[in-house]
């Protein structure tokens, strides 16, 4: 059985073309070959020509289904259309159709040939017909000759469509971006392969789906939204962000352009354009985080992650405004540590650090109604506290903050207590805006910390004292260079005898403009600034220096001096202390060393390492202001002084109150008991001077035996007749 033949259905327009000009061909050839029989030409010529006929469709199914012709059958093809013509009647379309054809074939210059060749077995075929056909074959010939032209034009525009239309199809097929067709039925018409590299789903797959199904469903009413407001609007368009799902599972973000083309015959949908956008988003949401991190650092302090400074203002500048609106009160309370230089100059920065950053938590635990807390700057602290905080509910926060930074600190082992000063300005009373505020708190802080309490509310009549304590801080380091800084002496009776046995050191400042000033206008700012350790071996050196002139005028007066918190935590201490008694060439037993109660307390094992190397030295300690403390209680038979000094506070009472002559007997005793010598300050009646003799008490110092003299007057008074 003869199977016939199978022509594939072309797939390209040009092909689809070809196929159309060789059925007109084929269709022209058979024409012919029906129309030879009844022609006048001989039997072997008919015969001859219907072959030829039948060969030439064959040969032309053959070389469109191989897509190419031999050049060498070009002349053999031309002479088959020259027995086909020669034997066929009339005028058959077969050259005007065979040229057509065999024209979209092997190029323009072979196109012309085989024009010339063909219309050449044209006229030779009709040779013999007459004039009268030769000339409408010329006529023939004439119009066959414009085939080739429009057949290679054709040809040449049809490729070039065809590339076009093979480069578009690549590029949305193998795009990075995913074009989808999608019905007025919301439903996929059609589907981009690129899909199956992008979201990895088949496109078959999706074509007749729901658009829907590929959206996360959170974000389909966004989709939904569009559908609806470009219905009966041609070309509308609008740009979403939408998540889609992938083929492996979850959702990726995807930027989606969708644009209405149902109008479009050739579209006759909605075409989304959806490019990935997963890279775009992780992007910027790094961006975003940098930002968000960038303006984090630049509101908040990297040490201790509270609001810095400028936050702070920010924050007062808006809440200062929505207090003046509201016509309501405003607290803020500045808070700073007390001899944090100190510790940080003697235990190194990292301990400073450790305890600036544990402060924080301590703050905003103690006040977590707070609108704001902030470091402002070194060991300035600072809390805004809610609209509508009175001053009374200011001062509770400030105690409250206070005793929460008092809680013991640990480092390395160590034990310390460090102590706060709080200022409080209100608004509006204080200050109406942000810079008066701050600056107000800045003086009732500095306040409190000069006048030794926790806190202290902002006094318009303080504001000249906090200037003159600005101006004293600069002048402080050239006085005690200059000379300025001068010691006083009080002496230290024995109040058994009344004779002078002693004298201790006590520091003033010989101001050229406020004149004499006492340790309490001075000392703290020494504290503040760093300035203890050149200011007591500036009292140490002078008051070593009076007790050699003293030995030397045959007056045998052992001198005290006073040691601040900065100095038992300076290792150096004890070298410094030996360098001064070895410069003034004095026995170390001429020396004494008062170190107060609370110093004690606060860390014993460094204050107590450092008093045994100034007792190795040979030099004798008393532990002042006993009896206002509690823990150094338990380290008293650790501590290696001579000597306990009754706290002035007991001494003044003693006459009036017998509890407190009560605590004075009980504090001789213990001295007594403990093999040390027993002090009573702030004698200033004949009462308490007899009191205290009566208890045993071995010294005794006050204003009623004499009050803080130069050491010319203590000279004259330690040579007088001993007072009984």
């Amino acid at each position: 059985m003869i199977r016939p033949v199978s022509i594939p259905l072309p797939q390209t327009p040009f092909a689809r073309f070809r196929l159309l000009f060789l059925g007109f061909a084929v269709a022209g050839a058979l024409l012919a070959a029906v129309a030879i029989p009844g022609g006048e030409a001989s039997p072997v010529s008919k015969l001859a020509g219907i072959v030829l006929a039948v060969a030439l469709a064959v040969y032309w199914i053959v070389g469109y289904r191989r897509g190419t012709f031999s050049l060498a059958l070009e002349p053999v093809e031309a002479y088959a259309v020259f027995v086909v013509l020669h034997a066929a009647p009339g005028d058959p379309f077969l050259p005007l159709l065979g040229v057509l054809f065999r024209s979209l074939y092997g190029g323009f210059a072979r196109a012309v040939a085989r024009w010339a060749l063909w219309m050449a077995a044209l006229l030779a075929a009709h040779a013999g017909r007459g004039h009268e056909q030769f000339e409408a074959d010329l006529a023939r010939v004439a119009a066959v000759a414009l085939a080739p032209v429009l057949a290679q034009a054709l040809l040449v525009a049809l490729k070039t469509s065809e590339t076009i239309q093979r480069r578009l199809n690549s590029i949305v097929q193998n795009s990075t971006d995913v074009v989808t067709i999608v019905g007025a039925d919301h439903r996929v018409r059609w589907q981009a392969e690129s899909i199956r590299g992008v979201l990895g789903h088949a496109p078959d797959a999706i074509v007749g789906t729901r658009v829907h199904e590929l959206v996360h469903p959170e974000d389909r009413s966004a989709l939904d939204a569009y559908f609806t407001d470009a219905e009966g609007k041609p070309e509308h368009r609008r740009s979403l962000t939408l998540r889609l799902a992938h083929g492996a599972g979850g959702h990726r973000h995807f930027d989606v352009v969708a644009a209405n083309r149902l109008h479009d015959p050739s579209v006759e949908g909605f075409v989304l354009n959806m490019r990935d956008a997963t890279d775009r988003r992780e992007l910027e949401d790094e961006l975003r985080a940098l930002a968000a991190q960038r303006e984090h650092d630049a509101l908040h302090d990297p040490l201790t992650g509270l609001a810095n400074r400028r936050k702070l203002f920010a924050r007062l500048e808006d809440t200062t405004t929505a207090a003046r609106a509201a016509k309501t009160k405003l607290a803020l309370l500045l808070i700073d540590l007390d001899h944090f230089k100190e510790l940080n100059d003697t235990l190194g920065h990292h301990a400073g650090d450790r305890l600036l950053r544990e402060i924080g938590p301590r703050l905003e635990a103690c006040a977590p109604e707070a609108e704001l807390v902030a470091r402002v700057g070194g060991d300035e602290f600072a809390v805004l506290m809610p609209l509508d905080t009175a001053v009374e509910a200011a001062e509770v926060m400030a105690t409250k903050l206070g005793a929460a930074i008092e809680e013991p600190f640990r480092f390395q082992g160590m034990t310390m207590l460090v102590r706060a000063s709080v200022g409080i300005a209100m608004f509006p009373e204080h200050g109406r805006d942000v810079e008066s505020l701050m600056q107000r708190a800045d003086i009732a802080m500095y306040s409190a910390k000069s006048r030794g309490v926790g806190y202290e509310v902002y006094s318009a009549s303080r504001d000249g004292h906090s200037r003159a304590r600005l101006a004293l801080i600069g002048e402080l380091p050239e006085a005690i260079e200059s000379g300025q800084i001068v010691v006083h002496y009080q002496p230290k009776f024995d109040l058994q005898t009344g004779v002078i046995r002693g004298a201790e050191a006590l520091v003033r400042w010989e101001h050229p403009q406020f004149g004499l000033l006492g340790p309490g206008a001075f000392l703290p700012l020494a504290e503040q600034t760093g300035l203890m350790r050149p200011l007591t071996l500036r009292v140490l050196d002078d008051a070593l220096a009076q007790c050699s002139r003293w030995l030397a005028a045959g007056l045998s007066l052992p001198v005290a001096v006073n040691l601040g918190a900065p100095n038992l935590l300076d290792l150096g201490l004890p070298v410094d202390v030996k360098a001064l008694l070895e410069k003034w060439e004095l026995d170390p037993s001429m020396l004494q060393l008062e170190i107060t109660e609370t110093i004690v307390a606060a860390d014993p094992v460094r204050v107590i390492e450092i008093m045994n190397k100034l007792g190795e030295l040979g030099i004798e300690l008393s532990l002042d202001d006993f009896g206002t403390g509690s823990s150094s209680l338990a380290y008293l038979r650790e501590l290696p002084v001579q000597e306990l000094k009754i706290d002035k506070s007991f001494v003044l009472g003693m006459d009036e109150d017998p509890e407190a002559a009560t605590i004075v007997q009980t504090i001789v005793d213990l001295a007594h008991n403990l093999g040390l010598r027993a002090v009573g300050e702030g004698i200033e009646t004949d009462e308490a001077y007899r009191l205290l003799a009566e208890s045993g008490c071995d010294f005794g110092q006050g204003f009623l035996m004499g009050r803080p003299m130069p050491a010319g007057e203590l000279a004259e008074l330690a040579l007088k007749t001993p007072v009984k």
